[in-house]
């Protein structure tokens, strides 16, 4: 977006395609080392109704944010997206802190 000054909305898709093939990868990465961890205790087996249910909202995300981020303007997205960013990240310092 910033280097070739394209609209929010013609890089959503690409973006969220792009979360979706890591999704996937570390999926079948952590299916495949379960079996190794069994006997340790440690269940770092994946969820499947959990991201069963990720995967239904992402993808209902994905189309209602391609289909209406054209009638939002860029700023307003990007302001939503950098107080999110702020709201997590010191989130994360004061529960490290405390």
């Amino acid at each position: 977006m910033t280097i070739f000054g394209l609209p929010v909305y013609t890089i959503a898709g690409a973006a969220l395609l792009g979360t979706f093939l890591t999704s996937i990868a570390g999926v079948a990465f952590y299916t495949i080392i379960a079996p190794i961890y069994a006997d340790t205790g440690l269940a770092i087996a994946p969820d499947w109704m959990l991201g069963a249910l990720f995967g239904a909202g992402g993808f209902f995300g994905m189309y209602c944010g391609a289909r209406l981020q054209k009638y939002f303007p860029a700023r307003a997205i990007k302001l939503i997206l950098g107080i999110a960013i702020l709201f997590l990240s010191l989130k994360y310092i004061i529960n490290f802190l405390i």
